[in-house]
């Protein structure tokens, strides 16, 4: 795992490498994203904004479905009032297809 890049997702940032299967938020829009950071080689990294706008990371969709439910607990003391409650959110599986550079169109 020599070439590997850290993205941001939503309000996260994940490190990612090729073939990575990642669950994202549901408005995650599934396009080439800019890396933040970059790993082209083994014990070479790359922040430079300038040098990062030509890589580009290119996802793949592979399932769209519901998160692990959170259970929501309210009670208030000596009044009786409880109130149990789940949800669960929207998400998309992605996998990371390519790490590229925009140069040459070809992967390093």
């Amino acid at each position: 795992m020599s070439k590997y890049a850290v993205i941001k997702v939503g309000a996260s940032q994940e490190k990612v490498s090729v073939g990575d299967i990642l669950s994202v938020p549901a408005n995650f829009v599934i396009e080439s994203k800019t890396p933040i950071l970059m790993s082209a080689r083994k014990g070479s990294m790359i922040t430079d904004e300038k040098k990062l706008s030509g890589y580009s990371v290119d996802f793949e969709l592979v399932d769209e479905k519901k998160s692990k439910k959170l259970n929501i607990f309210t009670y208030k003391n000596k009044s009786g009032i409880r109130r149990k409650l789940g949800y669960r959110e929207d998400i998309k599986i992605v996998k990371v297809k390519s790490i590229s550079s925009g140069k040459s169109g070809e992967e390093e």
